[in-house]
Formats: C-alpha cells, sequence, structure tokens
C-alpha cells in the first residue's frame, strides 16, 4: 500500500500535488520516500557518489594585470602563459587586438 506524502501549508495538512509518497525500498532496505522517478534516498546517493568521483578543478591563478591605455580593456596574463581580455571580441573569437598592446608581460 502506498503511504501519500502530506505537506503543512498555511497550518493545515494537505495533500501533496507533487506525487511523492512512502513505499518500500529494497535498496535501501526500508520504507523510504519516492517519486514519480524512484527512490529519492537512491537517487541522492547516486549523486553523491558521482560527485565525489569527479576530480577537483584546476585554477589557473593570475600573474599580472595591465589596463590598455584609452580603453576600458584589462588584460590578464595566467601562471600557464596564457593572456586573457574582458573584451567581446575576445570573449567570442579568443583573440583580441588588445592582447598585441600589451606591454608589462
Amino acid at each position: 500500500m502506498t503511504e501519500w506524502i502530506k505537506w503543512q501549508r498555511k497550518g493545515q495538512w494537505v495533500d501533496n500535488d507533487e506525487g511523492y509518497h512512502y513505499r518500500y525500498c529494497g535498496a535501501c532496505g526500508g520504507k523510504a520516500e519516492h517519486d514519480f522517478n524512484g527512490c529519492v534516498d537512491c537517487h541522492n546517493r547516486a549523486l553523491r557518489k558521482r560527485m565525489a568521483n569527479k576530480p577537483a578543478p584546476v585554477f589557473d591563478r593570475i600573474v599580472n594585470r595591465e589596463f590598455i591605455a584609452g580603453t576600458p580593456y584589462l588584460v590578464t596574463l595566467r601562471e600557464s602563459g596564457k593572456k586573457v581580455c574582458n573584451c567581446k571580441g575576445y570573449i567570442f573569437r579568443k583573440k583580441c587586438k588588445h592582447l598585441e598592446m600589451t606591454t608589462k608581460f
């Protein structure tokens, strides 16, 4: 038998309209919360396991920055030696004239 979960709204317990219910789960070994896709606890456990297996992101630190004279654009030199500009041309094409205008790097 399926036991439907109730929500408390404005001080009254009402039937949920999102399809959550309690049912026996063989993987969990007991009564667990389910939705139309399956056991919520099993789904959360699978997500945690998937996220734990992902490698940590590697960040490329900033070494130096320079504003280009006469423009509002900032060119940044990364630790890997890559130059990055904040203009729309660089964002779209990954190339721009401001990268050649730098003097400090």
